[in-house]
């Protein structure tokens, strides 16, 4: 094209002239080459638009001047006749170089934007992830009228803290706390203090509990709901005892009758039934 003909009549004209006025201010030789090579490069694709619009002897001058690190001296133009042309010396071999590393900077940059765009698109993930996070489970602290961790209402009752579960599938004693099955099949072990954890391990009681003695004391019409290990040794049996002859005083009825609480040790010695009043509705003690 006649724009690449003009371009490269100009590299000719002014290739030793450009470089012997780089060394002549100090400029090493081939720091010279590269610096003129480059400004010479970075002018091809808008030379037609140079030529027509500028002096472009003064602005490639200031432009390979700044380069090679000098001052860009505005308004001088290419010094003329420092330098004769060398055989062996000429711009070819520096303009292929020039663009090998425009082409390495510009994989690099790339590099870069594409490091950026993955960092921030981590950064947006892990925020949406935050922000998504449900919010830690109501506690407040209570102490425990029963010796044993027990559920009701949607609420969890550990020895001194209630903690608001919904949707409680199964729960053991876990250490001080609780593992917990919820209704997604999520375990989570719930803290003596109510703090809720994912878990990797999960107790074999949970999915396995201990078969408890039989409790021979029952009354005609109880009804045995539930029974789990009490700490230091024994059993608490949950009844129904909805239809014993206690059922006509004062206490809160759930939704099938009157809930009691009855502790036996580990020789099968056991206590009177104590009414759970503490709660309207069921109660769960796993």
């Amino acid at each position: 094209m006649a724009e690449d003909s003009d371009f490269t009549r100009y590299v000719d004209a002014r290739w030793a002239d450009l470089v012997g006025g780089l060394e002549d201010d100090g400029v090493p030789a081939q720091d010279a080459r590269l610096a003129v090579a480059e400004t010479l490069l970075a002018s091809h694709r808008s030379w037609e638009r140079r030529v027509r619009e500028e002096q472009v002897d003064v602005t490639i001058w200031a432009e390979a001047r700044r380069r090679a690190g000098l001052d860009a001296r505005p308004g001088e133009p290419v010094p003329h006749g420092v330098r004769p042309r060398r055989p062996g010396d000429g711009p070819e071999d520096w303009l292929d170089r020039a663009s090998r590393l425009r082409s390495a900077r510009r994989r690099r940059a790339a590099g870069r934007a594409l490091a950026c765009l993955v960092a921030a698109s981590v950064l947006a993930v892990g925020w949406a992830w935050w922000a998504a996070r449900p919010a830690p489970p109501e506690v407040r602290r209570e102490t425990n009228p029963l010796p044993v961790t027990w559920y009701a209402e949607g609420e969890l009752h550990l020895a001194e803290v209630i903690v608001r579960l919904p949707d409680v599938d199964a729960f053991v004693p876990w250490g001080t706390g609780a593992a917990v099955r919820l209704g997604s099949g999520e375990v989570v072990r719930v803290d003596a203090d109510g703090g809720v954890h994912a878990v990797d391990a999960v107790p074999e009681a949970l999915d396995d509990p201990v078969a408890p003695p039989e409790l021979l004391e029952l009354g005609r019409d109880d009804l045995l709901v539930q029974s789990v290990p009490v700490p230091g040794g024994g059993w608490a049996h949950l009844l129904d005892s909805s239809r014993r002859p206690a059922a006509e005083d004062a206490v809160r009825q759930s939704e099938s009758g009157r809930r009691a609480l009855v502790l036996c040790t580990a020789e099968l010695t056991c206590g009177e039934p104590v009414t759970i009043t503490q709660v309207d509705g069921s109660i769960r003690l796993r």
